[in-house]
């Protein structure tokens, strides 16, 4: 046996015990075998998920009403089922700084304690995990609305697709600059 088939060997044998020792073979077999005497069709499961734009679709994971229970800056809540949410498309100042406070009351006004309506852009969540959206209630998008108060300003990744509302909120925050509202007064 050579070199590289020892070691490859190796990996494949820690990863084996790395999942035996969570657990996982004997609580997730089992489950398959369960799931599968009750009548699980996963073949079908998986059909009907795929029909419907696959697991990004799924109101599960990807809630479109939710209450806020938190808000925890002006562009990060928390949803009453526990999950954080990361407006998409701006950055609102952090608490100390400038317009921060400012920023997380807007927020809180609009939405704690309230049912919103999620809408999700390609990317629906970020490297922490947290849901990215745009939160609408009573007919008005809260990124854009931070955007246009100078509470927060436009941010866009260069390897992310196009934003469904940038060239809107690109809009509202050259109109926020040009009357030097909140981060842009001086």
């Amino acid at each position: 046996m050579g070199k590289k088939s020892k070691k490859k060997l190796q990996k494949e044998s820690l990863k084996r015990k790395i999942l035996v020792g969570l657990g996982i073979p004997g609580i997730f077999i089992p489950g398959l075998i369960l799931a599968s005497l009750l009548g699980w069709n996963w073949k079908r499961d998986l059909a009907k998920m795929e029909q419907r734009g696959g697991y990004t679709q799924s109101e599960v994971l990807f809630p479109q009403k939710a209450v806020v229970a938190q808000v925890i800056d002006g562009d990060t809540l928390t949803l009453d089922n526990g999950w954080n949410l990361r407006l998409v498309g701006v950055d609102a100042p952090g608490q100390k700084e400038d317009f921060g406070e400012e920023a997380s009351s807007y927020t809180t006004k609009f939405c704690e304690a309230k049912t919103v309506q999620l809408e999700y852009n390609q990317d629906q969540t970020d490297p922490y995990g947290r849901l990215l959206a745009y939160v609408w209630y009573e007919g008005k998008m809260l990124n854009l609305e931070l955007v246009k108060k100078g509470l927060a300003k436009v941010v866009i990744y260069e390897k992310s697709k196009k934003l469904i509302y940038q060239d809107e909120l690109l809009a509202a925050e050259a109109k926020a600059k040009e009357e030097k509202k909140g981060i842009w007064s001086y």
